[in-house]
């Protein structure tokens, strides 16, 4: 005789199967987010986003250059994700560390933008390969997020000689 599973064990699979997949998520996004931003604070911790921009400009632009904040805000339309930060910078000069020229078609200077996190202890590069939004979403769930603010530093067209 072929014996099937009671109703007991199949209501305990259904309740078990989802709780195991939520489960595996919040584990796997509290892992990524905590080895990711353990990552970028051994690469710096900046007082501000702009900061840690001019910071990244220096490792990669051969001396002598003139950099320009362009733009310094946060990445959602609304202005809630106050802890993640997109900042735009132009950098003028001969070329990069790399030997390869500055400037293109368009113009003589470089436009690069990077994001930036706000942890509780300083503002924190993260590259855009590693998913900064979703990062970002993961350090308000639990608690990682600094303050931020919803007002950009530097508003995008408020000024300089940078182009768009």
């Amino acid at each position: 005789m072929e014996q099937f599973p009671s109703n007991k064990t199949k209501l305990a699979f259904t309740l078990a199967a989802p709780l195991l997949c939520v489960g595996c998520v919040l584990l796997f996004s509290w892992v990524y987010t905590t080895v990711m931003l353990g990552v970028a604070r051994a690469d710096g911790v900046y007082a501000s986003a702009e900061e840690g921009m001019l910071a990244l400009i220096e490792e990669v632009y051969a001396q002598p250059y003139e950099a320009e904040i362009a733009y310094a805000g946060t990445n959602s339309d609304d202005g809630s994700d106050t802890h993640i930060r997109y900042v735009i910078a132009c950098v003028w000069g001969d070329k990069r560390k790399d030997g390869s020229p500055v400037g293109s078609v368009r113009h003589a200077y470089d436009q690069p933008g990077s994001f930036f996190l706000h942890t509780k202890d300083g503002w924190v590069f993260m590259p855009e390969g590693a998913f900064p939004n979703f990062i970002g979403f993961w350090m308000k769930v639990y608690g990682l997020a600094g303050p931020g603010s919803s007002r950009p530093t530097q508003p995008m067209g408020s000024g300089g000689r940078c182009v768009f």
